[in-house]
């Protein structure tokens, strides 16, 4: 179980946290009036976390923190802070090497015990084990959330190889890249860079399509029909799309 350093120096508060803390099965709990009593008390008995009301006699709670974490005996310790809405909060207070919760303003015993309790469950929860290495697994989703050239930058930057199927209104398509460069696409009757572009613009035309990358292990034999970078392609669309274009390569994909 559990051993808790309560540190406050008015009585009834101390009462209501002890019986808040004893209901959630948090009985093994001392409680001290000052920061040198406190001191005391931790040269006896090592807490696995202390509640220390900001203002204390002799030390104030920011101070008495600030010795814990300075001796190697006591790392591992849980600090919490209460602190009174008026109370000025030192600069640093929320660093590194402070005080793990510091609550300003008025709390109910309740929520103070929800805030110890989620630190010692957060501290006694074992590190979950390294999942085992997933097999690889295809790119997929909505050409309205990612369009097909994020599509094409994504795989390029990855460097990978396989063949992207997009399916649209108008037809099913596939680009097919090789260690992230795109070496052929097609697209109804078309072939190579007409058929890349055609896919470009359509997706862009046609709402609801989607996509799916497969990816490929090993040495591929494509056919090789586009021989520029993807950057090179994608401008090429881009200019052939604000030039108004987009209809006629939209039109010819489908013939």
């Amino acid at each position: 179980m559990a051993r808790l350093l309560l540190i406050d120096p008015d009585r009834g508060t101390v009462a209501a946290l002890q019986k808040a803390l004893a209901v959630a099965g948090l009985t093994d709990v001392s409680a001290v009036i000052s920061g040198s009593f406190a001191l005391t008390m931790l040269e006896r008995d090592r807490p696995d976390l202390i509640v220390s009301r900001a203002r204390i006699p002799d030390i104030d709670g920011y101070e008495l923190c600030g010795i814990v974490r300075s001796d190697p005996e006591f790392t591992g310790v849980l600090f919490v802070v209460l602190a009174d809405a008026e109370d000025e909060v030192p600069t640093g207070a929320f660093q590194e090497g402070g005080a793990d919760r510091i609550l300003v303003g008025a709390f109910s015993p309740e929520t103070i015990v929800t805030e110890v309790r989620s630190l010692l469950a957060a501290r006694t929860t074992p590190e979950p084990e390294p999942a085992p290495a997933a097999a690889p697994q295809g790119l997929r989703g909505s050409l309205d959330v990612m369009d097909l050239a994020e599509v094409a930058q994504a795989i390029a930057l990855g460097g990978k190889t396989g063949h992207l199927v997009l399916a649209l209104a108008s037809g099913e398509g596939t680009v097919f890249f090789d260690r992230g460069r795109i070496v052929h696409a097609e697209f109804g009757r078309l072939v190579g860079e007409p058929a890349f572009t055609a896919l470009v613009v359509t997706s862009h035309r046609e709402p609801g399509g989607t996509f799916c990358f497969n990816p490929m292990e090993g040495a591929t034999s494509f056919q090789r029909t586009i021989e520029r970078s993807v950057e090179s392609l994608l401008l090429s669309t881009a200019a052939g799309i604000d030039e108004g274009r987009a209809g006629t390569a939209a039109g010819v994909s489908s013939n």
